[in-house]
């Protein structure tokens, strides 16, 4: 344990002034989407629409990135990261001012698709820029400090978010539930989106890091992947997105409607989950020391079947419990799948192949989304957790059987 702080505390020490801009670009623009993912179903209520709505938003949101994912790599390897991820957290903040200004079926579709194009280039120029200001020996600790930071900052983000409609409605005369009362709310999302961009645009000068070794080199896989291949990678991607899709949407709903639990708690109940994703980044490296990056990856995603199992129990407390323990396994396992997917890919197509896991989670999330809204309307919520957890043990299969062969 005291060699690990050690060598944590000298990686810390290492850091340049160009990776704590980033991270602090990842900690506002975290900010501004979980206060967004909070408030904005309830927005959609507000306005008379129903889950069903609600799941439509959603796989429209996550379909921008199936269907733009790969486009959006090529732009960012043309046009580089930094000058791309300025776009798209600005163009987030603008797509929800618009979206604040349109009440329409067909706009909200048209506008959250915008948002949800401009979101998915943000969160993908991330890790290009980051690995171009880092070396590899640092380049696994910054990415899961970047990743923590994104999700603990989901804490901040639903418990303050909880309160904001409740703030607006103060200042404006209105009930907590009223439209203009969650618009003011929203409002604070379009601040904070194009806030996010100061740390990487403002005294903000790259650098390439040259350190990589001559073992590191010869470690990696020579022979190009297959098409068939990357898609063999992306598989638990695609079923991890299944399974955030049918339920992560509808989380808010899924407290006030189950449990009665108005705004300001469900905001709680939220961050809680944050709180347990948060924590749960920073549990990966470890078990991975011990197992190996792909036995790690697919038992911490294991864990997940047996946190959302707990989830069917119609008690809070143990509910609560399983909705902590979920977002802690599989906060733990995606990254390390992510890092066992480049182990495994040559660097000439490691673009390539990190897009591909975006754009089939994103094609799991959107249709499962929709299809949950669909079943909740007729049947609640009880089927969509079964199908959640068969999504999740589906994945870490998938992760399991992957053959590490042939590098």
């Amino acid at each position: 344990m005291f060699s690990f702080a050690a060598r944590a505390r000298a990686t810390m020490a290492r850091i340049s002034p160009q990776v704590w801009r980033v991270l602090a670009h990842s900690l506002l623009f975290g900010l501004a989407g979980s206060i967004a993912d909070l408030l904005f179903n309830f927005y959609l209520v507000s306005l008379g629409y129903g889950a069903d709505t609600a799941g439509l938003m959603a796989t429209v949101y996550r379909g921008a990135g199936a269907l733009l994912g790969l486009p959006l790599g090529v732009l960012i390897d043309r046009f580089g990261a930094r000058m791309l991820l300025v776009a798209g957290a600005i163009g987030f903040g603008i797509a929800y001012a618009l979206l604040l200004m349109v009440s329409q079926l067909w706009a909200l579709i048209l506008v959250v698709f915008l948002a949800g194009t401009a979101n998915v280039l943000a969160l993908t120029a991330v890790v290009p820029l980051l690995t171009g200001i880092t070396s590899a020996e640092e380049r696994a600790a910054v990415f899961g400090m970047n990743a923590s930071a994104g999700l603990i900052i989901g804490l901040v983000g639903s418990s303050v978010g909880g309160l904001l409609p409740g703030a607006a409605a103060l200042v404006l005369g209105v009930e907590a539930r009223d439209t203009d009362a969650y618009r003011l709310a929203l409002s604070v999302v379009v601040v904070l989106g194009c806030v996010s961009v100061a740390p990487v645009l403002i005294g903000f000068h790259a650098r390439p890091v040259v350190t990589e070794t001559a073992a590191t080199v010869a470690a990696e896989p020579q022979r190009p992947a297959t098409s068939l291949r990357l898609v063999r990678f992306a598989l638990p991607s695609l079923m991890l997105g299944i399974g955030g899709g049918l339920f992560l949407p509808f989380q808010n709903l899924f407290f006030r409607t189950v449990f009665g639990l108005n705004d300001a708690v469900v905001g709680v109940m939220l961050a809680m989950g944050a709180l347990g994703m948060g924590l749960g980044a920073l549990m990966g490296a470890p078990v991975a020391a011990r197992l190996g990056l792909r036995r790690a990856a697919s038992v911490l995603r294991f864990g997940a079947v047996f946190a959302v199992a707990l989830m069917v129990i119609p008690l809070l407390p143990v509910v609560v419990a399983g909705y902590m323990l979920r977002g802690a396994f599989i906060a733990a396992s995606y990254p390390l799948n992510d890092a066992l997917v480049m182990q495994l890919t040559p660097a000439r197509q490691r673009g390539i192949a990190i897009s591909l896991l975006s754009v089939l989670w994103s094609l799991g999330w959107s249709a499962a989304a929709w299809v949950s809204g669909q079943i909740q309307v007729a049947f609640g919520f009880t089927p969509v957790l079964a199908a959640s957890l068969v999504a999740y043990a589906l994945s870490a299969w998938a992760i399991w059987t992957i053959q590490e062969e042939g590098r």
